[in-house]
């Protein structure tokens, strides 16, 4: 007798002909927090806002040299795609501490670079990805898969494309203090000079969860969050609005403003530019061979509606994969069997 599984059946969404989602634009309302969580330097999870940092603006005149301290950089290990546990433990918590039980309640639950990924998919040309996701009491949870791909991507494929890395983490550090702006009171506090010299470990990290609606979705994301601008109100203000995304890259995903530090090729900073990020979508639209906002949420919609009448099998231990690779005309998604299970035990009976 064969006891092997079957070939799984591969459903497939495919991606064009784009002008089907350029209609209506679906409702998206503005993301809320609804918790928050860090890790520390040797990466241990706290249920609290330590590792918040906030957004001072770097001297260019002193503090231009992005490679000052790449020796001493510590690098967290295992640097691929996030595993989802950490935001499902930070849920955890919440639901144990709060008299709401149902704030945790949501169609999908994710990173929001996932829900990036997806939602930049009509544009994406050249970067292939794959997804788990596992269905559990009727909530979609999805995280990324580690592939040769990301392996080559993440560990930088020279001595030049690791520096480059750096850089980014260092202008952060340049970019940050550990009190509100309003506490410092000279250019020699010891915050602005302690930042300069300060070692640069990506085991450190503030992460906020928001809970979100697409059309009838409900949506949970989580993201690393680089830093605030002013102070955090308390709860129940909505902070989101104040927190600051710094790159140096062209890649913009998220819906906080952005802070553009412009270098040249010896890592030196030059420039620094404020973009509001909600703004962005009107700056681009109509413009030739430029992404358009609402074909990205329509596109998002509908693929969401899809997945879920495609993911139908209930099943902790299981789970499907959720693949765009070349010739990045389709997404397609398979069921896996009793395989690479997006949840841990210990999440289950939060989610029950």
């Amino acid at each position: 007798m064969n006891t092997t599984n079957p070939v799984p059946k591969v459903h497939k969404f495919p991606i064009y002909p784009l002008k089907r989602f350029n209609t209506n634009c679906v409702e998206f309302k503005q993301p809320v927090e609804i918790t928050s969580f860090s890790h520390d330097e040797t990466r241990q999870l706290h249920m609290d806002d330590r590792e918040l940092r906030y957004y001072y603006p770097p001297n260019l005149e002193k503090d231009f040299n992005l490679s000052a301290g790449y020796e001493n950089f510590i690098q967290r290990e295992n640097s691929g795609p996030e595993p989802i546990h950490s935001l499902l433990d930070a849920l955890n918590h919440l639901k144990r501490t709060s008299a709401n039980k149902d704030v945790i309640k949501a169609d999908i639950i994710s990173w929001r670079g996932i829900f990036t990924k997806l939602l930049c998919a009509p544009y994406n040309k050249k970067e292939p990805w794959e997804l788990g996701a596992t269905l559990y009491n009727n909530t979609i949870f999805i995280e990324e898969h580690e592939t040769e791909y990301t392996r080559r991507n993440n560990a930088g494929n020279s001595p030049r494309a690791k520096l480059m890395g750096y850089w980014g983490y260092r202008f952060e550090a340049l970019s940050t203090i550990n009190v509100p702006a309003s506490e410092i009171k000279s250019p020699n506090d010891p915050e602005l000079l302690a930042r300069k010299n300060a070692v640069v470990n990506t085991n450190i990290q503030y992460c906020s969860v928001a809970k979100t609606t697409l059309g009838t979705k409900k949506l949970i994301m989580g993201a690393e969050v680089d830093c605030l601008i002013d102070i955090k109100p308390p709860h129940p203000e909505n902070p989101v609005g104040r927190y600051i995304e710094l790159k140096t890259s062209k890649i913009i995903d998220s819906d906080r403003d952005k802070f553009v530090f412009e270098r040249d090729d010896d890592g030196n900073l030059r420039a620094v530019q404020e973009l509001k990020t909600l703004e962005i979508p009107r700056m681009v639209k109509g413009k030739d061979k430029m992404w358009d906002a609402t074909i990205c949420l329509n596109f998002l919609n509908n693929f969401f509606d899809w997945l879920r009448d495609v993911i139908k099998i209930e099943d902790a231990n299981s789970s499907y994969v959720i693949s765009f690779k070349e010739p990045f005309q389709e997404i397609e998604v398979s069921f896996c069997h009793n395989k690479d299970s997006v949840l841990a035990d210990r999440h289950l009976n939060s989610f029950r």
